[in-house]
């Protein structure tokens, strides 16, 4: 019986975890600014770092590098983060951010705090490029190139894939995990 009750236990608390996942924020939209450097995207479960371009463009072992060095009092971070607490998004998360805009036809391809509007300057996120981000996800068949995301105009967002080399540089917009539940369950709408 006891061993019955704490299954039963936790199955209830794992529900509450994950149907609340896919949930709005607390004032009903997509996006949440934690006001400690960081938004939580209700929707997808991570935590995104406020300024979209804190670093500047950078090759993709910078970006990666830089990312995982990322904590408290970097980039305005207040959030109690360290060093490897921090990561590039992958391919997956990027289109689970995106498509929601791309369906809509958005420029840039990204919605406001609301999810359902354009994103303008200051709506949650700031410094947003119109332009490429580094995802962490290489390419299988070319392990020397990583896939981007375009957050410009209506060019094809994921289609994008740039060389690891110092050369090849492009933004880097870091993300870290967020609630309990989130792995595994990326809403794509």
């Amino acid at each position: 019986m006891k061993t019955w009750s704490i299954g039963l236990a936790s199955i209830l608390f794992l529900s509450l975890c994950v149907s609340g996942y896919a949930a709005d924020c607390n004032d009903g939209g997509r996006y949440e600014d934690n006001n400690d450097g960081t938004v939580t995207d209700c929707r997808g479960g991570l935590i995104w770092l406020k300024n979209a371009n804190c670093a500047g463009a950078m090759s993709w072992y910078d970006a990666m590098n830089w990312a995982a060095g990322l904590g408290q009092g970097i980039c305005s971070l207040n959030d109690g983060s360290s060093a490897g607490d921090w990561r590039l998004p992958t391919e997956t998360e990027w289109m689970a951010m995106t498509a929601s805009a791309k369906k809509q036809g958005m420029d840039p391809r990204l919605t406001d705090g609301s999810g359902v509007a354009v994103w303008a300057q200051g709506n949650v996120f700031n410094n947003v490029q119109s332009s490429f981000y580094w995802s962490a996800t290489t390419l299988v068949a070319d392990q020397s190139r990583a896939w981007c995301t375009n957050l410009e105009g209506l060019v094809t967002s994921f289609a994008c894939y740039g060389t690891k080399t110092a050369s090849s540089t492009v933004y880097a917009w870091p993300v870290r995990d967020g609630r309990i539940g989130s792995y595994g369950y990326l809403f794509i709408d």
